[in-house]
């Protein structure tokens, strides 16, 4: 077995990592905005059906799946920082296209291109955090690392609405690109830092997922969700009649309840002998989430409180999922088991995404949860066989 358990010793956190945090915060801000931008737009230019539009956002999971088995060479060559400012220069050189037209070709390779760089700005970053010897702080880290993600998210539509920007097409993609440029500025304070491995190794993901099923199946039908609600969740407040700017609050709710349960999730974790049952009972949260949507979205008030709830639990389902890859593979491994990770989430993603803008089409609204909650169904089976052989 090559894998073994690592020690937790009582160690300090290095400074880098804090940087390393800040910069996650401000990316996610961008891809938060990004998140009600791409599908707002899409459906306000009245040339796409859900069908198509959820093909288009698919495109940013597909990407992720065919360009992850060459991360380590990329980040080899390039290094962590340099790996970054690519992606992050990248997300500003494809949005200003998709700015003046509705060719779906051109939002196909946009949106291609457009999840290349994030993917390989969160690759670098989270293997860097799952590289560094944090012994017990393990999983308050990756609560911060979440809990950022998460609240980055969330401030993104804010953004939007507070310059009138999820309807304004031109200044939407601004704000994008100047927040994927601010993105970088953390970045600066860590020229001098080496990250605790290299790039440049083949990612063995076969490896990872045979010995980290149980992980790498939460993170598949995780990723249906965590893909499939950003991309159509304010589409899907619009048809219930709300405006877009209070639709995009849906996602930002969404994202806050992921950033203020993170903490607690990642305390409670440590509690349990095995974390996988964190895993279990987020999922069943998000399961009743899912069901109870269609009664709590004709009301304003209930709608947000539900997706707060419905953010907390899948952000359950990812903190204990991340926190088990650190515990169970070695520091030599930890990039393959981000790829890994991230790849197997992109494949739910793709396969949520396209499937709810069928559904939608299909079914009307009701089709996105028709899709999670089905879904959700799958992984407790396979939980009520995969669990009990243990």
């Amino acid at each position: 077995m090559e894998e073994i358990l690592q020690n937790k010793p009582k160690i300090d956190v290095p400074s880098s990592i804090w940087f390393v945090l800040v910069s996650i915060f401000l990316g996610k801000i961008c891809s938060g905005a990004a998140s009600v931008l791409f599908p707002v737009t899409l459906k306000a230019s009245g040339s796409f059906s859900n069908v198509m539009i959820g093909i288009i956002l698919s495109a940013e999971a597909a990407s992720i799946i065919l360009f992850s088995p060459l991360v380590g060479t990329i980040i080899g060559k390039l290094g962590v920082l340099g790996s970054v400012a690519t992606g992050s220069f990248g997300r500003i050189a494809v949005v200003i296209p998709m700015v003046y037209t509705n060719n779906p070709i051109v939002w196909l390779i946009g949106m291609f291109i457009y999840g290349i760089s994030s993917n390989l700005i969160g690759i670098a970053y989270q293997t860097w955090i799952g590289s560094e010897r944090l012994g017990n702080k393990r999983g308050f880290i990756m609560a911060c690392y979440l809990g950022g993600m998460s609240s980055g998210l969330a401030l993104g539509p804010i953004f939007l609405n507070l310059f009138g920007a999820s309807t304004a097409r031109a200044l939407g993609f601004s704000i994008v690109a100047a927040l994927s440029l601010t993105s970088l500025i953390p970045v600066l304070f860590l020229l001098k830092c080496k990250p605790p491995f290299k790039g440049g190794s083949k990612p063995r993901i076969k490896f990872i997922i045979r010995n980290g099923k149980k992980i790498m199946f939460g993170s598949f039908i995780g990723g249906i969700i965590v893909w499939g609600v950003p991309s159509f969740i304010t589409i899907y407040g619009m048809s219930a009649g709300m405006t877009p700017e209070q639709a995009a609050i849906l996602l930002s709710m969404f994202q806050l309840g992921g950033f203020l349960a993170g903490p607690a999730i990642s305390w409670v974790s440590d509690k349990f002998k095995d974390r996988h049952n964190v895993v279990i009972i987020s999922f069943f949260f998000s399961l009743l989430s899912s069901f109870f949507l269609p009664i709590a979205i004709k009301s304003l008030f209930f709608a947000y409180a539900l997706l707060f709830v419905w953010g907390g639990a899948v952000q359950g389902v990812y903190s204990g999922c991340m926190t088990l890859l650190g515990d169970l593979f070695r520091k030599e491994d930890q990039m393959s088991a981000s790829v890994a990770f991230t790849q197997v989430k992109a494949i739910g993603g793709l396969i949520g995404v396209t499937s709810i803008g069928f559904a939608m089409d299909w079914a009307s609204s009701e089709g996105m949860v028709y899709v999670i909650v089905i879904s959700s169904l799958i992984y407790f089976t396979f939980a009520l066989t995969q669990y009990q052989v243990d």
